[in-house]
């Protein structure tokens, strides 16, 4: 326990030394960015191989994967591959890999599914939001559908449990109905009033007169002739 105590102590002091020094320096001369990429580098492995010479100590894998997912998002950020929307996304996705992660290790903690999914989903709202591919009532249709999804695959996966299908069913529909409404507002009500426009001018073509009733000739008063002389 003792030996475990000092593994961490000597883990948190050394990084918070190396990253107290390098804020000093920093505010002494601009550091580019790949002087920090390789320094959140090496501090990962410096960590993990702390954790590799004693396997129980497995939280020290949180700091190593923090600093190596940092120093992935300065790298990336430098060359222009992450922009804007991305930043978010690989900030979202970095938090969800370890959860994927526990659940691949161990099929049996499935719970860790529902934070990985949540995050990814969020980053793909964002990236396809600000990309202009979600837009007005299809952001609150994205959402139905991404809450439907996991109860679906529940009852997809054991169809025994019919109850998923109905949170499930629910979210869905009403996502159905947001895409209707996106449908109606661009394609549905103008192609409603070009059919009821030519409706109108059909009938007006095709529509036949009706025929004028025939009227009966309305008998006068019967008027006696005068003898014959």
């Amino acid at each position: 326990m003792q030996s475990q105590s000092k593994r961490q102590a000597l883990v948190w002091g050394s990084l918070l030394i190396l990253f107290g020094v390098m804020a000093l320096v920093s505010n002494l001369t601009d550091l580019s960015a790949w002087i920090w990429v390789i320094i959140l580098a090496i501090a990962g492995l410096f960590v993990s191989g702390v954790y590799l010479s004693d396997r129980s100590q497995w939280t020290l894998l949180i700091p190593a994967y923090v600093l190596w997912a940092v120093a992935g998002l300065v790298a990336l950020t430098a060359l222009n591959v992450l922009q804007d929307e991305f930043i978010a996304m690989y900030v979202l996705a970095a938090i969800a890999l370890p959860f994927l992660g526990v659940f691949l290790r161990d099929r049996a903690q499935w719970w860790a599914l529902i934070p990985a999914y949540v995050l990814l989903t969020v980053g793909l709202m964002v990236v396809l939001i600000e990309s202009g591919v979600l837009s007005e009532l299809l952001i609150p249709a994205y959402v139905m559908f991404a809450v439907a999804i996991p109860f679906l695959v529940v009852f997809a996966v054991n169809p025994k449990k019919w109850w998923p299908l109905i949170p499930g069913g629910i979210m869905a529909v009403i996502g159905l109905a947001f895409l209707v409404a996106e449908a109606a507002v661009e394609y549905i009500a103008p192609a409603a009033l070009v059919v009821v426009g030519l409706w109108i001018l059909a009938r007006q073509f095709i529509r036949k007169e009706p025929a004028a009733p025939d009227v009966p000739a309305v008998a006068g008063p019967e008027v006696d002739e005068p003898p014959a002389e």
